[in-house]
Order: C-alpha cells, then structure tokens, then sequence
C-alpha cells in the first residue's frame, strides 16, 4: 500500500509539474501582430463649432508612433505603443501617450476584432472589408466641450481607418464623423454631422 501511494504521489507531482510548465509557455504571437511592429509618422487636423455653429479647425498636430513588444495576453494579443505628439504654434505643450494596440482573440486563437487602446479607454472596431475597419461610439461629454458644443442631448463618433499602399508606403488613413443634437444658445435645436478628426500615419523604413 506504501509503494502504491509513493507511485500515485510521484505521478501527481509530474502531472502538476506538467500543467504548470504548460500554462507558463507563452502564446505564439499571431504573424498580423508582429506585423504591427514599426515606427509610423503622422498628420492630423481636428475640427469643431465656432459660437455660431459654423465648422471650424480646432488643432493640428504632428506624431512619432512606435508599436513595439508584441505579445499574446488574456482574450488579446497586441503591440505596446508610444506616441509622442507635438501641436501646432507651440501653444499646447508636446504630449507623450502610451497604449496597446492589436487584437482581440477568438475562442479558437483566431483573429477578432481590430483595437487600440489611449487614454485608459480601449475602441474595438469591426472589419468591413479588406483592409477597412470602423467603430461607433457615443462621444464623450468633455471632448464636446472641447469641440465647442454644450447643452448636449445626444452626440456619436464613428471613425473608419482604411489601411493603403501608397507609392509603397504603407499608410494608415482614418477619419472621424461626429453626428450632434444640441441647443444653441437661443434654445433651438440643432443638429450637425461633420468631420471632427482626420489624420494619417505613415509607416517608416
């Protein structure tokens, strides 16, 4: 009874020495993601209301957006990204981001919906075609504000990035449609859809 105990002990302890060193190998991380990995440049305008409501340019700036360290990690598998961002005229301090950006994973390890995450908040987006995603998402009450609306009743971003070769560079093109209902300052209700962010970024050699 002794020496069957002793076997059944010894064949546990592998049994656990081998479920632990399965769970601590890393997941293989999917071509799509390693693909991300890069250095990209851009340029971007964003848009908002003057005090009559009229569409007007808000800010534009310039950015260096490294992706890096591409990992699998829980239901994603995504690159660690920076981006250093330098405005217009010099009149809002140079800004430094930090994210991921990637993949969700589906059940069976294949490739979900597209993401990037900034700002603590994470916008997953959903493939429409070949090399074309979107979102929709309710625009947030502070960054009304800052586009110049205020007495908002309802207000909805929806962003489409389209991912293109140009002379063989590829570019990532995105932009951004704001849809508004809100009261001006008479008390009528107005509403307005226009492009309230539009950019680029350029993948470097």
């Amino acid at each position: 009874m002794q020496r069957q105990r002793t076997v059944f002990a010894i064949i546990l302890a592998l049994t656990l020495c081998s479920t632990s060193f399965a769970q601590e190998q890393p997941r293989r991380v999917p071509p799509e993601v390693n693909a991300l990995v890069g250095t990209y440049t851009g340029a971007w305008t964003s848009y908002g209301i003057d005090d009559k409501g009229q569409v007007v340019k808000l800010a534009a700036w310039t950015d260096i957006l490294k992706a890096e360290r591409p990992i699998v990690e829980g239901d994603r598998a995504f690159v660690a990204t920076v981006d250093e961002i330098i405005y217009e005229g010099g009149k809002i301090p140079p800004l430094k981001v930090r994210g991921t950006e990637g993949y969700y994973l589906n059940k069976d390890g294949s490739l979900g919906d597209y993401y990037f995450e900034n700002f603590g908040r994470v916008y997953r987006l959903q493939k429409l075609g070949k090399d074309v995603w979107a979102y929709a998402v309710p625009a947030d009450p502070r960054e009304l504000a800052q586009l110049g609306f205020a007495n908002v009743a309802s207000a909805q971003h929806v962003l489409i990035r389209v991912v293109t070769s140009e002379q063989g560079v590829e570019t990532h093109r995105i932009s951004r449609v704001t849809t508004v209902n809100w009261k001006d300052a008479e008390g009528k209700d107005r509403w307005l859809q226009f492009v309230s962010l539009q950019g680029a970024h350029r993948r470097q050699p």
